[in-house]
């Protein structure tokens, strides 16, 4: 570390690198800091959001496990620990990690957000469905809840309460993009083209970098007879077409 900078002046050259994806000199710049205070959670914390952008997914564990031990309430570090976990294929553990959250935390709804995503993917709709409306309870405004709601109650063939749902999300946040794919997919399963097609070129005016979203309006161009404009999209969305007898899926 430079002899002119102090911890604070050095973390935020630090930090300054990181986002510049200079990502060598951060790591040894946040590791400096940890020789002089080895309890900075911060630090760690920061360590373990660079190590996933490098996909070095151990290493973001470790950091993010021990930030949480030098801080028992660091909540995104709970938060990104767990989503971690999910993207490692480790359910049970992401499961673990935000239910323990959610106990040291009762009242982050972001936390009971997660629970339920985590819940969902395990196949657990009913218990994350639970979880989605305790997010809600908390903070009546959360978009993502209400979003996350509507796709567990269309895992369980509630396609009313999904459309609800994604209708409330909307409502809350006209620009929340998921919330469009989503509501663009349950619209189209329901032969509601025109509103299916509102929906996904809202989404990619929203984020034109939204993949699945060119792939979903691209299955729906095809169903509609637009085959070139379809095929168009979905080559966008590097999505493959996979044909059967009555319709056109993305897989």
């Amino acid at each position: 570390m430079n002899k002119n900078l102090n911890i604070e002046e050095t973390f935020t050259l630090a930090v300054k690198n990181h986002k510049n994806n200079n990502f060598q000199v951060a790591e040894n710049l946040y590791k400096k800091i940890l020789e002089i205070n080895p309890n900075s959670a911060g630090v760690y914390y920061n360590l373990g959001i660079m190590y996933k952008e490098l996909k070095k997914y151990l290493e973001a564990k470790d950091c993010y496990e021990k930030a949480i031990q030098i801080d028992p309430n660091y909540t995104q570090a709970h938060i990104n620990l767990g989503i971690l976990f999910k993207e490692m294929g480790e359910i049970q553990k992401s499961i673990n990690s935000f239910q323990k959250l959610t106990i040291i935390q009762p009242n982050n709804a972001d936390a009971h957000n997660h629970f339920g995503l985590a819940l969902n993917k395990m196949g657990e709709h009913q218990k994350a469905i639970n979880c989605y409306e305790k997010a809600i309870q908390i903070n009546p405004n959360h978009a993502s809840a209400y979003t996350n709601l509507g796709i567990a109650h269309k895992e369980l063939g509630e396609y009313q309460k999904a459309i609800n749902c994604y209708e409330k999300a909307i409502q809350i946040n006209p620009n929340y993009s998921n919330v469009y794919y989503n509501y663009g997919n349950i619209l189209q399963e329901l032969k509601k083209m025109q509103k299916a097609k509102n929906c996904y070129e809202k989404l990619l005016s929203l984020d034109p970098t939204y993949k699945k979203g060119y792939s979903g309006y691209g299955s729906l161009l095809l169903k509609i007879s637009q085959h070139n404009k379809g095929l168009a999209y979905i080559r966008k969305g590097d999505g493959v077409i996979r044909f059967t007898q009555n319709n056109v899926n993305i897989i």
